[in-house]
Order: structure tokens, then C-alpha cells, then sequence
């Protein structure tokens, strides 16, 4: 018998288990398997049933724990082992799940799952497969109690199935909390019978044929609460206050300062509306919403936002200025920690712990509160010495709507950070450096948000309905796998058995299961072993890291192909810019480029590279227009500086000016003339930025031409004057 642990580890399981122990036998489930259960079990006992079917075409004989039974799969309460804790052994004769309760029988099941061929994930009957399982003795429990995910319905309407395929996404990998951004200035998604008006004019925006949105009934959010309840995740609204409230107050003016019509917003900004804290019909309308969203949702916490509320209203507001006069408040941030206070009080009468966005956390909360700390790390250190809880939610690691690369042909994301690569999300630890080691215990753990903000910001992402396709969905799968498995294993298995080298030997085949299951993932770029400079170029040698699938690349200078040269050893080339490698998976399915972009280090005083202008893209003595994406350079409000720097090429680049647009509203430009070319001359413009907004999308236009021909190359670099 061997111990496997670590970077030994010789399965394939995600996320790690604390302890293997190989036993030399193996276990064949067949026609004549049964699935025997304690009588406590019989949900869980039906559901590994349900799992094991469709792929291998049997139906599973289920039956109450009696009598010992060969050839079984045994599902058994044993109060010895921790909670959401398992304990799996496989043997010749049995497998046998033990736990404490049907939380860790669940997770004993996902485990027996990745012990299995790949192919039992497929809805389809699978031939040919011997479903053998290798003999081990497994016993393993989770690092944290809150493993979650947060997934915007609010941005962009998903359907009910989507939300249970992201379930199934999310129980895979023993994630147990899903955490639903229902509520935000795009759209009202939860049915309320007392205020229809919330889903008949709050989930919907747009005119016409741009009409879109929509909402869960109350019958659809029971049935996607059972449905998560099955598998071991517990779903938590979330029910903005006081602001990201503008489909509320849309659709209940009343609810505002000012009273005013205003529309549900089909294009992406904060809006600086937000519920009138000097009226008391906002808290009867609150306390309305939560008393039926309580009838629905059984968790035992509710997430009221809490972010980015800008107290403009608040201050014109007559009713809200004689609220802080009647309290003695001083400013209005003050009001905010009053809402909460009511807040906390209103949901307490139901059992209800609040949970919200870091801004939250300050004096004067009377209850135990749960924060998410998304931005602020100083917020980890206060919450715990105030007696709260945390959920570490680092926008710098765990927001999946920014890309993994800043690789050309990226899929669109949030750019105001850079990219967070699958390696990074590994890397993170809940445990944030500095906090005192008594307050451990009210770290719940970490959760990844997945924001669908991209769908409102222009460029449109959202599903052709006469064509019946998931455009939409197939691009949150992108963002979501793999850099969730890694989430999970970091919420899930020990630190000190956390491996990156490990974690990628094992992701080799979680790809496939991906494939089988219908889950969407992005497909890693070839892994880089070696670059080594030799006499006349380099030595390139890679590493294909999805299993099963093959390597194909160039070498000059164009980007790969699906019947590009196949990749069998390591390649020599001259120029390192000229050599491109993609993971190919299938004709449809591929990944990025791996290649080696020129640096330009003389150029690191004009700040960040931002854009390049080519050949193509000039004319000679003709104007056209150049489009630079600055979303991500754009970081705060200041004094910005954009130059135009010549690379190659016997030709100079004219600028006649620039326009700097946010969300594709002009707010700043130069527009002197410039040249760009071995005599620079007034190649730099400015401008200024005063209303800068998280996730707002920055683009600078250009009117170029070539001065007598288009022979010219070049790099655009952007800089925050200090």
C-alpha cells in the first residue's frame, strides 16, 4: 500500500484530497452494481444513480442499507468524520461513502466521479468503456466553510437552466455557496407579488427590437433552490441598498430623492440614484421585498450590496437632510451606516444574518455581519476586530470577468486590472497576510464573481433569438473554467498540500471533463518549457497540457492554424517573434496563441504600451481612424498623457488630434497636429479625466495618414502625469 499526498499524488482529482492511500485493487461498476444507502441517504442515493446512468445505459438498482451486499456502492452516515468531511474506499468487492451527513456523501460522490473515465460525465450512453476504478482509501474535508461563486443575473438576464448548469459547474468541484447579484441598475430579476411593477418594468430595458431582460418567477427560484439544495449549494440573494437601484426606482419612483421617471439603463454607468433614506415608505418597501425573497430563499444570510453609493441625492434630498438632523449626523456617508443599521434590524425578525460588499463594514452595525472584502484589505483587518466575519472576494484574484491574458484576440472583459491568469487565482490565499491568527476562524473562506457588466458596454454580446443559440452562456463558461477549479482547490484542499506544478499535472484531464460534461472552458496556451539562445536563434521546447489534444504552430510570424505543423519536439528558430504555438482541442475549439511580443524598454518613460498603428492601417496622405483601447490604462481620475512613438518604416505618421470617449461618449480631446516619425514633432496629447468610474470602458480615437505614402509602424504608450 502507498501514501499519496502532494506533489506525488498519482490521480487526477481537483481539488486535492488530504490524504490517498492506493491499495493495489480496483472495483468494476457493471449492470449488476447496486447503490445501497442509510434511509437518511436516499436523495444522495438517487442523485449517484442519476450521475452514473446516461453514460454507461444502466439503470441502478437502489436499496435501503439491510444485509451486507457484494458489488455495491454503499452510501453510510458516520458521525465520527467532520462535517461536509468523507471518507471513500474502494476495494474489489465494494465502494463505501461515509460521512456525517448528506453534505459529505456528496462530496464522496463528485470524488468517486473524477475516479471514474472521463466519459461518464457525457448525457450520452458511452460504449466500449470498462468503468474501472482504481482501489484507494481516501478521507478528506474542505479548508473553509464557504466555498462560492457569484454570478450577475442583474447585467444580463440568464435563464432558470443556465443557473442549474452553473450549479452542476459549481458542484463538480464541492463549491457550496452560490451567490446571485439579482438586483442592480440593469434590471430587477426576483418576482414580487406585492410590487409587480419590479419585473414588469424593472427587468426590462431598451426600446423596440432592443428590448431585453427578464425574471425568475417565484415558482423558478423554488425549483432552482431545491435543485441547489440537493447538491450540497446554498443560494444567497443579493438585494442592493441603498444603491445600484435604478431598476427598482424605475419602476417605483416614488423610492427616489427626487421622484423623477427615469428608465432602466441599457448601457453601462453607476447611476447616482438610490433609495431615499428620509422616507419611511423605503423601509416598508424593503421590508415588503424581504419578507416574500424570505419565503423563497431558506439560507440563513442576505446580501444587501452596499457599494459604491454616491450621496449626490442624499444631499439635494429634504427628507434625507432632516433624517441626519433628527440623528445629528454629520455627513451623509453617515446615513448609509444608519440604512444598514435598519436594514440589519428588519431581516433580524427572520433569522437573517446581512452580508455585503466591504463597504459595510463600519461602526455602528449592532449584529454580527458577514463582509465581503472585494477591494478594500484594510476592511479584513476591521470587520474581524469588530466581531464580523469575512468572505475574501480580492477583485485582483477572484473577479472572472477579467481576462486570464492580455494575449491580441483576448475575448472581451473588464480591463480596469490587469488579466488574472488561472496561476494567480491558484496563488490566493484567504488567509489575507497580517491578520492575527485569533481571528482565523471568522474567515469563511473566498468566492469568485463572475460580473456580466461586458453585455452593457457597447460592443453586444447578447444572444441572436431567432437563431436559438448561448452565445452568452459559452462566454461566462469561458471566464468561469478553469480559473474556478483552481478557486476550489484553494477553498477546498490543505495549504500545505497546495501545488502549482501538481495542480497543472492533474488539470491535464479535468479539461476532458469539461468536454464531456458540455462545459465551455478556455483552452490554456502550450506550456513554455524552455527558451534557450543559441548560436544563430533560439531553442523553443513546450508542453501540451490539455490531455488528448495536440500543438500546432508557425514560424513565420502568422498566427497558427488548426492545420498548422504539428509540434513533436523542440523547434529552432532564428527571431522569436516569428514562432506561434495554439493548443488545438478540436477543428472549433483552440486556444490563443503562445508567442513572444517585441518589448521596447527605450520607450518605458511614456508610461504603458496601449496600442500599435501597422501598415494596413494608415493611408498615405488619406485621414482614418485609428481606435485605442485605453480601458485599463484609464485607472482614476488626473492628467493623462498619450504619444504616438515611430518604430520602422521610411514613412511619418501625421496625427490631426484626438477624441477620448468613455462608454463611447466624447468627454475630452487635442486636437493639435503631430508627427510621428524619426523627427518626432508635438507627438504627445493630453487630456484630463474628472468622473472616472469602476468598469467603465475608455477608447481614444486617432486621425491618422500617412505623409506621402503608409510605409509606417508604431506604438502607442499612455501615462498618468504625476
Amino acid at each position: 500500500m502507498s501514501l499519496i499526498t502532494g506533489n506525488s499524488f498519482a490521480q487526477d482529482i481537483v481539488p486535492l484530497p488530504r490524504e490517498i492511500i492506493k491499495n493495489g485493487q480496483s472495483f468494476t461498476i457493471d449492470n449488476n452494481t447496486k447503490i445501497i444507502y442509510d434511509k437518511e441517504l436516499k436523495n444522495q442515493a438517487v442523485l449517484l444513480a442519476d450521475f452514473l446512468s446516461p453514460a454507461t445505459g444502466w439503470d441502478f438498482e437502489i436499496a435501503e442499507l439491510g444485509n451486507t451486499n457484494t458489488h455495491s456502492i454503499v452510501l453510510k452516515i458516520a458521525d465520527r468524520i467532520p462535517m461536509e468531511g468523507y471518507e471513500l474506499t474502494v476495494d474489489k468487492n465494494q465502494i463505501i461513502i461515509l460521512a456525517k451527513s448528506g453534505a459529505g456523501i456528496f462530496y464522496g460522490i463528485q470524488t468517486l466521479m473524477q475516479l471514474l473515465p472521463v466519459e461518464i460525465y457525457n448525457k450520452q450512453r458511452q460504449r466500449n468503456i470498462t468503468w474501472e476504478i482504481e482501489g484507494v482509501s481516501i478521507k478528506d474535508k474542505p479548508g473553509y466553510v464557504w466555498r462560492g461563486m457569484m454570478l450577475d443575473v442583474s447585467r444580463y438576464f440568464f435563464e432558470k437552466d443556465y443557473v442549474m448548469k452553473y450549479i452542476d459547474m459549481m458542484s463538480m468541484y464541492k463549491l457550496n455557496t452560490l451567490h446571485l447579484h439579482l438586483i442592480d441598475d440593469s434590471g430587477w430579476r426576483l418576482e414580487i407579488k406585492k410590487y409587480p411593477r419590479l419585473t414588469s418594468v424593472g427587468a426590462w430595458s431598451g426600446e423596440g427590437v432592443a428590448r431585453q431582460g427578464g425574471f425568475y418567477t417565484q415558482e423558478d427560484i423554488r425549483e432552482l433552490v431545491a435543485y441547489a439544495a440537493l447538491r450540497n449549494i446554498e443560494i444567497i440573494p443579493e438585494i442592493e441598498v441603498p444603491a445600484h437601484t435604478l431598476a427598482a426606482i424605475a419602476a417605483y419612483p416614488y423610492l427616489s430623492c427626487r421622484e423623477k421617471p427615469v428608465k432602466v439603463q441599457d448601457q453601462h454607468s453607476i447611476s447616482r440614484e438610490l433609495y431615499c433614506v428620509g422616507k419611511e415608505s423605503t423601509f416598508e418597501f424593503l421590508d415588503d421585498v424581504f419578507e416574500e425573497a424570505f419565503q423563497l430563499f431558506p439560507s440563513k444570510f442576505i446580501h444587501i450590496g452596499g457599494d459604491e453609493a454616491r450621496y449626490d441625492r442624499w444631499k439635494e434630498c429634504s427628507h434625507c437632510q432632516k433624517r441626519m438632523a433628527d440623528l445629528g449626523l454629520k455627513e451623509e456617508a453617515e446615513l448609509q451606516v444608519y440604512f444598514n443599521q435598519r436594514i440589519q434590524s428588519m431581516v433580524k425578525k427572520h433569522g437573517k444574518t446581512i452580508v455585503g460588499w466591504d463597504e459595510i463594514i463600519e461602526e455602528g452595525l449592532e449584529d454580527k455581519a458577514v463582509g465581503m472584502v472585494w477591494h478594500n484589505k484594510k476592511k479584513a483587518f476591521t470587520a474581524t476586530k469588530l466581531g464580523h466575519d469575512i468572505v475574501m472576494v480580492f477583485s485582483d484574484y477572484l473577479y472572472f470577468d477579467f481576462p486570464e491574458s492580455s494575449i491580441p484576440g483576448e475575448v472581451k472583459a473588464a480591463t480596469w486590472m490587469p488579466p488574472i491568469s488561472l496561476e494567480k487565482v491558484y496563488q490566493f490565499n484567504p488567509l489575507i497576510e497580517g491578520l492575527d491568527e485569533k481571528y482565523r476562524p471568522q474567515v469563511l473562506g473566498a468566492q469568485g464573481a463572475l460580473w456580466s457588466d461586458q453585455f452593457i458596454h457597447g460592443t453586444i454580446l447578447q444572444e441572436i433569438a431567432p437563431i436559438n443559440e448561448n452565445r452568452s452562456e459559452v462566454y461566462m463558461d469561458y471566464f468561469t473554467f478553469p480559473r474556478m477549479s483552481a478557486l476550489a482547490e484553494v477553498v477546498w484542499t490543505n495549504r500545505s498540500l497546495q501545488s502549482w506544478e501538481s495542480f497543472q499535472q492533474r488539470m491535464q484531464t479535468q479539461y476532458n471533463r469539461y468536454d464531456q460534461a458540455g462545459f465551455g472552458y478556455r483552452v490554456p496556451q502550450p506550456k513554455l518549457i524552455k527558451k534557450e539562445k543559441v548560436e544563430g536563434g533560439f531553442i523553443i521546447e513546450l508542453e501540451n497540457i490539455v490531455h488528448g489534444a495536440e500543438i500546432r504552430f508557425t514560424t513565420d510570424g502568422i498566427k497558427p492554424n488548426i492545420h498548422s505543423e504539428i509540434y513533436t519536439k523542440p523547434i529552432e528558430i532564428s527571431r522569436l517573434q516569428d514562432f506561434q504555438a495554439i493548443t488545438v482541442v478540436n477543428r472549433h475549439h483552440y486556444s490563443l496563441p503562445l508567442y513572444f511580443p517585441v518589448a521596447y524598454p527605450e520607450f518605458e518613460k511614456f508610461g504603458k504600451l496601449t496600442g500599435e498603428w501597422r501598415v494596413k492601417d494608415v493611408l498615405a496622405d488619406q485621414v482614418m481612424e485609428l481606435e485605442i483601447n485605453a480601458t485599463g490604462k484609464i485607472k482614476k481620475n488626473g492628467s493623462y498623457e498619450v504619444t504616438f512613438l515611430h518604430t520602422d518604416g521610411d514613412t511619418q505618421l501625421k496625427i490631426e488630434g484626438i477624441t477620448v470617449n468613455k462608454n463611447r461618449k466624447i468627454f475630452a480631446d487635442d486636437m493639435h497636429s503631430g508627427i510621428a516619425g524619426e523627427q518626432p514633432e508635438s507627438n504627445t496629447y493630453s487630456f484630463e479625466v474628472d468622473n472616472y468610474e469602476t468598469g467603465a470602458e475608455f477608447k481614444i480615437k486617432a486621425n491618422i495618414s500617412g505623409v506621402g505614402g503608409n510605409n509606417s509602424n508604431g506604438v502607442i504608450y499612455i501615462k498618468m502625469k504625476e
